[in-house]
């Protein structure tokens, strides 16, 4: 499109009869002055589209209207009428040019079957996933730029993300992290019936604090199979199973197994939260606050030696008295304590999964407008979508302090 075109299309813009008036003399509010500049706006985008398509035309038959040159490929066949939603709002009565032996297909701005501006895809997902349902993200649109999205469409348009979630769980892992977190989630999908399911995931840490999403599964139990291929997976993108130095995940068998087969090098800590709630099923309810203050010394105690001084004491306190509450403590007494063989300054960060549930909690506070998911692949888009999300809030915020190596 020429600049003489651009100036001309410039000029039949409705903004000129605005400014000719004296000021006030026309629009008798802000509103309605605004409603004004949004029509001029619209119409000028879509002259400027018109402008666009007639010059992409001319250039793919290689000729001017009525020129005779060996070089033309087609002759024009009318014009094809268009609509586009787009940021500025709902183009309408494009007419593209159409040739005798191609339809559109030579545009590259307006594909032949292109409806919606990309950046009204990335709007919707975006509404979409931070809770807004796909009822409620059409009224939305509407207001927004004055067309509807139905339900259907929200979901089409999620789908642009199966490629980017494909290349996401085959990156590449170049950090050298030095702590892993692992957990997994239930959350419903509807298949024949509803089922809940669980979505296995793994955080890594560096040395220097730099927290990463590396990957996750979905679709499985938390059965030792299913974490060893979680496992499996990132060390065939990279991950060093010598240079992990400490494991943090629950009690599940599955998953000690599985650290034991796939990550033999690295020490196992048990999640202290997941303990805590363990011990507390096999206390007393009116002696709990008492019992929980007393294991508090020994998890959160200064160092090593003073944790199992006290563990000690517990263990002859209670062993009459709640056989069952100290069988549980024993059980795995030094996985609860692995952490303290690190610097203090992590201990907090380490010793529990809290780090990869509050990224949990986030799915789960999406999910709930939902209910269930309806297909596997809705719910694996999901939660790619906020834990990719996740990892651009933690990129360049290292846990501070966490590189400090002090006792």
């Amino acid at each position: 499109m020429n600049n003489l075109a651009r100036k001309e299309a410039i000029d039949q813009v409705p903004f000129a009869s605005a400014l000719d008036d004296e000021p006030g003399s026309r629009f008798k509010s802000v509103t309605e002055f605004l409603d004004h500049v949004e029509t001029g706006v619209r119409d000028f985008v879509r002259q400027m589209l018109q402008g666009y398509a007639e010059d992409e035309f001319l250039r793919f038959i290689g000729a001017k209207p009525y020129e005779r040159t060996p070089l033309r490929k087609d002759r024009r066949n009318g014009s094809r009428p268009r609509k586009l939603e787009t940021r500025f709002g709902l183009i309408e009565d494009l007419r593209l040019p159409r040739g005798r032996k191609s339809a559109t297909s030579y545009s590259t701005i307006l594909g032949r079957y292109r409806r919606q501006d990309e950046r009204i895809n990335q709007i919707v997902s975006a509404m979409f996933l931070r809770g807004v349902s796909t009822r409620k993200v059409g009224k939305i649109s509407h207001l927004l730029w004055g067309s509807d999205v139905s339900p259907a469409e929200v979901s089409r348009m999620n789908k642009s993300v199966k490629r980017e979630l494909i290349r996401w769980l085959n990156r590449p892992l170049t950090e050298k992290f030095a702590y892993l977190i692992i957990d997994g989630a239930y959350f419903k999908v509807r298949r024949k019936r509803i089922s809940r399911e669980a979505a296995l995931c793994a955080v890594g840490i560096t040395e220097k604090g730099h927290r990463e999403h590396l990957g996750f599964i979905q679709g499985h139990r938390e059965s030792q199979k299913a974490w060893e291929s979680l496992l499996t997976q990132l060390v065939r993108r990279g991950l060093d199973p010598k240079g992990i130095l400490m494991v943090s995940s629950d009690g599940c068998p599955g998953i000690t197994a599985a650290i034991r087969t796939v990550l033999p090098y690295s020490e196992h800590q048990r999640c202290l939260f997941h303990k805590m709630a363990n011990l507390k099923a096999k206390s007393p309810k009116n002696e709990w606050p008492l019992i929980k203050a007393r294991l508090d010394r020994i998890y959160y105690a200064p160092n090593l030696m003073e944790a199992k001084t006290q563990a000690e004491a517990f263990i002859h306190e209670y062993r009459t008295v709640l056989p069952a509450l100290v069988e549980c403590l024993q059980k795995d007494l030094d996985a609860c304590l692995a952490h303290m063989s690190h610097p203090a300054n992590r201990w907090k960060h380490i010793r529990t999964t809290n780090l990869i549930e509050r990224s949990f909690k986030e799915v789960k506070r999406r999910v709930k407008v939902m209910e269930q998911f309806p297909t596997e692949e809705s719910c694996i888009r999901i939660l790619f979508t906020l834990l990719q999300a996740q990892n651009e809030v933690w990129e360049g915020r290292p846990i501070r302090h966490f590189g400090n190596y002090t006792n």
